[in-house]
């Protein structure tokens, strides 16, 4: 029984260690070099649009710098205090606390570029946590959620990772506003 143990926990080193040599190897083919991770996201214009706005960019562009085949993160969040009746009686009268929630959103990224005229693979992990609306005296609930992708790109390419909303219909002409405008959420890398 002891040597089959021995001989498991030599097994489990060995793999291990071999699991180490491959990501470490796999690593070291890379460029060291920085990367650019840049976001944003705009309103979808691939049908025929007119407008008398200028045309932004709903989210400022974002950037991130990161050696390549490392991770990097953004984090936006807000805390918020929530004030709530923790009891009510005749001899103590009313206790009052005080709740800090949370809602913030978290971003991953871990690009991985082989170099020269090869597409750059990105994955990508996004965590939120939200606080919903208040109804009467109870604290809000949070909801949470968490999604995570790869995708592969030309180097200095927008890509579009996520849409929202709906495309606009081709050959109708209308003076009235989009309620639901198609928006693009685009991704793209950089090597300075």
């Amino acid at each position: 029984m002891a040597a089959m143990k021995k001989n498991l926990t030599l097994t489990s080193l060995a793999f291990s260690g071999l699991l180490f040599l491959t990501m470490h190897t796999a690593l070291a083919q890379l460029p060291q070099r920085d990367l650019i991770i840049e976001f944003r996201q705009i309103e979808d214009t691939s049908g025929q649009s007119v407008s008398t706005q200028a045309s932004t960019p709903l989210l400022a562009s974002q950037q991130v710098r990161v050696r390549n085949g490392e991770k990097a993160q953004l984090s936006m969040g807000q805390s918020m205090p929530m004030q709530w009746v923790q009891s009510a009686g005749r001899r103590h009268g009313v206790t009052q606390a005080l709740t800090w929630m949370e809602a913030n959103q978290r971003l991953s990224v871990q690009p991985r570029w082989p170099g020269v005229k090869q597409n750059v693979t990105v994955v990508i992990e996004v965590q939120s946590t939200q606080v919903e609306d208040r109804i009467g005296a109870d604290l809000p609930n949070q909801s949470h959620s968490q999604v995570g992708t790869t995708v592969s790109a030309p180097l200095g390419q927008w890509i579009t990772m996520a849409a929202t909303g709906s495309s606009l219909p081709t050959s109708v002409y209308s003076s009235s506003a989009v309620s639901d405008a198609r928006r693009l959420f685009q991704l793209r890398v950089l090597a300075p």
